[in-house]
Order: structure tokens, then sequence, then C-alpha cells
């Protein structure tokens, strides 16, 4: 097919797909709020901000509630349906802000420069808002930081998150006083109000550490204390650890739902969903989902029913969980990929879904009967291409020890069958991530489907051993191995290809980030059989990782023990202690400020291919953790992509 270039798919223009993040039903039924991702591009910025969309079921109206340069996001709406509350950076920090439902300006609720509120929820009876943010510096710690004297002692002073509630008013002319619920050593990353208003049910970790889930717990708090709340003065409920955040009160009050690990804990994840009794008594655990593995959503009306998603393959479903421990049923079967959920007051459940060819839209649930329909979609901007999005297939291939691997090819636009074509592997990251029916042309993806495809190539995105979505015993199966059945998983989803007569097995490159990356730098190790490889902030080297990362006991969970106890298992499994006679031309591209993979991951293997004479660049992204999250740094790395693959699998001068 001829493309003229008003039709190709660029990827500065996907920057400005229109993705949801948030969705939100009104209390009546009737109608949903839903928050809209946009790059906000000037001479000074480059961002991506949010902005809220109020869709009516009954007319079909779209309306865009909030402008301008703030982000916008959290919204909430009142008990009583006449409002929204919304987290907002119009000035900067992350303020309290509400609006009538029927539309007019916002005004704010907080108005503080020192403020990051992170989480908010309304007041059973709609007279206060409680949210989550950081405690303020102190002004001896602001003056300190100003005057320079401002050291601390790591992994052991820290900003902890707390739970404040403040008064609403509408319009105010003076801002209400918030009020601290909660202060002391221990970190509030979630909670939610019991419907009679007295006490907030919290989630709560000892620190602000990312590895401290193992030790999350579920408590019970006043939300009006004469005086603020430390840890030895919460009702304890039980041990929660899990890192998969959810906590949602029954309607009539009695039980707390939360999701919940298996013991003993690992990284990868084995949970359930446990009721927690709000007056004393046993938990009760509710029925194990297929893939142990469920989100929560909220509960039914009558208190009856708890609904939750997981991953199946590559969709995702919801499931309904009787309260009483009886057997789940599965309430959702269409090939979508899910998220951004949230169950009304009236029993609806509301949420983003998407496919190969389907941009996301908003959805509406009945849970009573099963019926599913799309409300809304965002509009897609002007300059969005008319382009063809690439056909995706779902494909299996065996692997060893028989097991059944699935995954996902993409075919270059123009594809002539009987024509070999230079393929690309994409390898997610976790190792527990997995790739589903997402939309071909997000541009979010590290490898961008839809301008690689254009260019050519063939994709393959496989869900080795260690994916969600195929259960338990599937998701811990590269346990101790990592590098190990999760290759060959992969290469022999690529000979599968081959075999198929799809793929021109002397043109053929990978890439990852993460895990993923991890996975490309241990393959370019292990085989000559790729052109070119992009490792994305990618785990090189086991030991160091283990003695740099902001999760030092991901890896100690994975290979079950610390590298003085048992080395062998560190050295075996890292790229850096494979890495002698590797020949592939590797882009390395990693965020400056990245603490979950350090950016010292991707200079050792820089260093080590450089020294071999292999054709080798690395790209360090400024103020980026470990994903890249601003619009112009972006397509830096989305364009570096497809031009080194250019430049070494098609031999293209990218100059």
């Amino acid at each position: 097919m001829l493309m003229t270039e008003s039709r190709k798919w660029s990827i500065e223009g996907q920057i400005h797909y229109p993705l949801i993040n948030e969705v939100t039903v009104s209390p009546d039924g009737g109608r949903v709020v839903f928050t809209v991702r946009e790059p906000l591009l000037t001479e000074e910025k480059s961002q991506f901000i949010h902005h809220l969309y109020l869709t009516d079921f009954e007319s079909g109206e779209n309306r865009q509630l909030t402008f301008g340069e703030g982000n916008e996001t959290q919204p909430r709406w009142s008990p009583c349906g006449g409002y929204i509350a919304f987290v907002s950076t119009r000035k900067e920090k992350s303020n309290l802000y509400a609006m009538r439902a029927d539309g007019g300006e916002a005004w704010a609720l907080t108005d503080d420069e020192k403020y990051r509120i992170t989480s908010i929820e309304w007041a059973p009876d709609g007279g206060s808002i409680a949210f989550l943010m950081p405690e303020p510096p102190t002004e001896e710690k602001e003056k300190k930081t100003k005057a320079k004297d401002d050291a601390y002692l790591w992994h052991e002073e820290y900003d902890y998150q707390h739970l404040y509630r403040i008064p609403f008013s509408v319009g105010p002319r003076e801002l209400p006083e918030a009020k601290q619920i909660t202060k002391g050593e221990f970190q509030v990353v979630g909670f939610d109000w019991l419907p009679n208003g007295e006490y907030i049910a919290l989630r709560h970790h000892p620190s602000p550490l990312a590895e401290e889930w193992p030790r999350s717990r579920l408590a019970l708090v006043p939300s009006n204390p004469e005086e603020s709340v430390e840890a030895d003065r919460l009702r304890d409920l039980g041990l929660l650890a899990s890192w998969a955040l959810g906590i949602k009160a029954s309607p009539d009050g009695k039980w707390v739902a939360c999701i919940t690990g298996d013991q003993p804990v690992a990284w990868a994840l084995s949970s359930r969903i446990i009721l927690y009794p709000t007056d004393g008594g046993d938990n009760r655990p509710l029925f194990r989902t297929p893939d142990s593995q469920s989100y929560l959503l909220g509960w039914s009306p009558d208190s009856e029913r708890v609904y939750c998603y997981e991953s199946e393959r590559v969709t995702s479903q919801l499931w309904e969980l009787p309260a009483s421990g009886g057997e789940g049923r599965k309430i959702t079967s269409s090939l979508f990929m899910r998220k951004a959920y949230d169950v009304g007051a009236s029993g609806l459940i509301a949420y983003a879904a998407e496919d190969f060819d389907m941009i996301n839209s908003v959805f509406i649930l009945n849970p009573e009967n099963g019926s599913e329909r799309m409300v809304t979609q965002p509009d897609l901007p002007e300059a969005w291409p008319d382009a063809e999005v690439p056909r995706a297939e779902i494909i299996t291939w065996e692997s060893g020890d028989d097991l059944r691997i699935e995954g996902i090819v993409y075919y270059p636009l123009g594809y002539k069958e009987g024509k070999r074509y230079p393929l690309i592997v994409e390898v997610h990251g976790g190792p527990p991530g997995v790739y589903g029916r997402t939309y071909t042309a997000d541009p979010m993806r590290y490898g961008n489907t839809a301008e690689l495809c254009q260019r050519g190539f063939a994709m393959l995105r496989a869900n080795p051993r260690g994916s969600s979505g195929y259960g338990k015993e599937f998701r811990f199966a590269n346990y101790d191995d990592w590098g190990g059945g999760d290759y060959e998983d992969i290469m022999a989803g690529v000979d599968h290809l081959i075999e198929e007569g799809l793929v021109d097995p002397e043109r053929m490159g990978i890439l990852g980030w993460s895990y993923g990356g991890f996975m490309t730098s241990w393959v370019i190790t292990q085989t000559d059989r790729f052109r070119a490889a992009c490792v994305g902030a990618g785990v090189t080297n086991l030991m160091s990782f283990n003695g740099t990362s902001d999760v030092p006991s991901w890896i100690s969970d994975c290979f079950h023990g610390e590298f003085w106890d048992d080395l062998e298992p560190y050295r075996n499994h890292s790229a850096m202690f494979q890495v002698g006679g590797a020949k592939t031309p590797t882009l390395i591209q990693h965020g400056e400020k990245d603490i979950r993979v350090p950016v010292s991951q991707g200079q050792e293997l820089f260093n080590a291919l450089r020294k071999q004479g292999v054709p080798t660049q690395m790209v360090i992204y400024p103020r980026q953790p470990h994903g890249i999250g601003e619009p112009r740094l972006l397509v830096d790395c989305s364009k570096r992509v497809v031009q080194w693959f250019e430049r070494w699998i098609l031999n293209k001068d990218t100059t």
C-alpha cells in the first residue's frame, strides 16, 4: 500500500494519543468522569498533563471540565453526586480542588506550596474529604535546607506520608484548615472510609521504602481524633504482606476487603482477597482466582459480593466473589484489556478498555446481567494519522518442559504472504508482566509497534514463563532461572516464526525495558543471531543491582539467597559475567534518576561492550526515573530505537 506523508505513523504524532488513566462513575450511575492525558509542549516545558472529562449516559454529551497547564487527577464524586473533587498542580504543587458536577469554575480547598497530595476520598456524608500527603517540612528543616546544612541518614530519616482531613465548603473565601489524623514513623499508603464516617481503614508500612510491602498492615483509625494518632494507637486488623494496593470497606460497614499475600511472601506475589471484620472475629478468605493475583475493585451495594480483576492470558477479566467465601464467578468474557476501574454506589462498574485496533474507551458493566457497553471514546487529535494499524495475531508455540507459550505477532504494513521480513523481538518487564491486547499505536511501549511495522519490520511480543495471566505455577517458573527457560521460550517463538516463513533469520533485533532489558542483555551474551539490540534500563549485574537498587531483596527472593551465601546463581545469571565475546551492536538507554534499576547497570554493560570493540551507544535521560515520562525525551527514546534497528538490520543510513 502506497502511504503518503500525511498518512504515516510518526512518533512525534503518537505522543498525542489520548490516554485514559482514571475513570469514576457517579453515585446515580448516570454519568462518568475520566482523565485524558495530553502533552504540554512549550519552549520551557515538556510534560504530560491530565484533564477531566464528563460523559452523560442518557444524552451522550461529552464535556471537558478542566483546562490550562495544571495536571488534574484523582477525580472523586461527592456522595450526593453534585460535586467533583480532584487534585491539581495548577499552582505547581499538588493541592485539593472541587467543582460543581454541572460545570463552572473550580475552587481550591487547599492552597499550600508545601502540599503534595497523592490520594483523596470523600467522607460518607460529604462533609469532608480525607487525603494522603507527605508531612510538610518543618521550619527548622526548611532553614537547614536553605543553609545547605541538610545531611541526612540514608534509610533512617524519611518524609513519612500521613492521613489528613479537611472540611468541604462550596467556593470558600477562606480556605478551611486541614487536620492531621496520623503522625509518626510509619507510612500510610492507602485508605477507605467506613460507611458510618467515624473510622477510616488504612494500609500502612513501617517506612516509605519500596521493599517494605511484606510488612504492610491493615488498621482502623478514628476519622476525627482529638490529636494525631501514632502507629501504636492504631487498631490493628492484620498483616497484608502485599504490594498490590487495594482497600475497600463494605457498604454495611462489617468488613474491610484487602488483597493479602500468601506466606511465605514472594516478589512474584501469590495472593487472594481476604475480608477483615471491623468489630472483631475471624478473617474470611474469598475464592482464589485462577491467576492467584487478583486486584480489588469494590463491593456490590448489598455487601454480598466483592469485585476484582486479574490478567487472563492476553486479556484482563472481572470476577465476582461471594462475601460468604463461596465459589467466584467470572462476569466478563470479551477480549479486551481493561484498566482504571471504579465500582459506583449504584452497582455499575466503569473502566477503560482497549484492543489492538480500538483506542482506549470508557465502558460500563452491569454485573447483575453481564451487559457491557462502550459509553464514550476520547477524541483523537486532528493531526492523528489515518494510517492503517498493523495487523496483530495471537500465536502459540511449544517450548522446553512441554510448556505452551503465547505471544503476539505484528505484521509489517503492506505484508505479503510468502515474503520473509526482518523481525524485532520485544521482552516485557517484571518478570511478572504480560503483553496483552492493547492498542497497537499506543506510544508508551519501548518498541513503537506502528513505527517499526511501517518501516517493514515484523514484531514478536512473547509472554515467556514468569509472565502473569497463566497461573501461579507459570508465574513462578523462572525463579532461580532468569535467562534459562524464559530465554528458551523466547527463542522457540523466534524459531516458530522462521519455520512459518514470516521471518528472515539473518535480519533480527531484540529489545526490552527493565526485566526486558535484563533479558536483552542476556541474549546478546548467549547468541549472535540478532544483528542489533536495545537495552532499556536493564538489570545486567545481579550482584551490584542488589547493592544499589531501592529493592535489594527482589533478586535475593528470586534466587532464594544472598550473593555472600551463594555467589554462583548471581554469576551464572548475570550478563556482565557472560559478556566476554559478545558481538551484537547495542543501544543502551537509561533514566538518570532511576533508583529501581540504577543507571550504573547500563554503564557496566556499556563499558564492557566498548572495551571489546562492539558498536555501542548509551543515552542517559535527565530527570527520568524507571520510565521515561517527558514527551520530548519519549520521542527521542523511540526514534533512537527505530534508527538503531534500521542502521544495523536494514543497513540504512539514519544520520
